[in-house]
């Protein structure tokens, strides 16, 4: 709700707090009060109503303005910043504006916490990668050193038929004889 209540009704709303000590405390707590002042003229939210009471309080309690404000502070009260919007020196709160701030950066805050638990499951999901790749690599050279072993018994096999066929060879070579060699036996 973004209403305004001029300072007559906000007398009536507050009618035990005189018009005057109503002005003194917008005047003298303006950075804890949301409200505008044009020319002569105040517009206060009513958000303020209880605030205003509480500074009353405070007030009647014998409380200075710094400890009125210290009070303020330490409830949790935020401070309005002001600042002459334009030429004719209405007063601007940015309460608005930093509220929106805060909810940006608590927005971006969280972005970044969804990053980092994206992060954290990609670099878990790469260790597995990482993981299986090493096993792979160590069952493709388990593989590898098993083609070797096999591949030298195949060679060491074919040496020996090559040798087993040689002396074959030179065996039969021996049993064959020429016509010729028979007459000198």
């Amino acid at each position: 709700m973004n209403q305004y209540l001029t300072m007559k009704e906000l007398k009536e709303a507050l009618s035990e707090i005189p018009e005057n000590s109503l002005k003194r405390y917008l005047q003298e707590h303006e950075e804890y009060m949301d409200f505008k002042k044009e020319h002569n003229r105040y517009k206060i939210h009513v958000s303020e109503i209880e605030k205003l009471k509480r500074i009353r309080q405070y007030y009647s309690a014998g409380l200075k303005k710094e400890e009125v404000n210290a009070k303020l502070e330490e409830s949790g009260v935020p401070v309005t910043i002001v600042y002459d919007a334009n030429e004719n020196k209405s007063l601007v709160s940015v309460n608005n504006e930093l509220a929106n701030m805060k909810k940006l950066v608590s927005f971006l805050v969280q972005q970044n916490e969804q990053s980092r638990l994206q992060q954290n499951k990609a670099r878990e999901q790469n260790q597995e990668l990482i993981h299986e790749v090493q096993e792979l690599r160590q069952t493709i050279e388990e593989i590898m050193t098993e083609q070797k072993i096999e591949h030298e018994k195949v060679t060491s096999l074919l040496e020996g038929i090559k040798a087993a066929q040689e002396v074959a060879s030179s065996i039969q070579a021996k049993k064959r004889k020429w016509p010729w060699q028979k007459l000198f036996e």
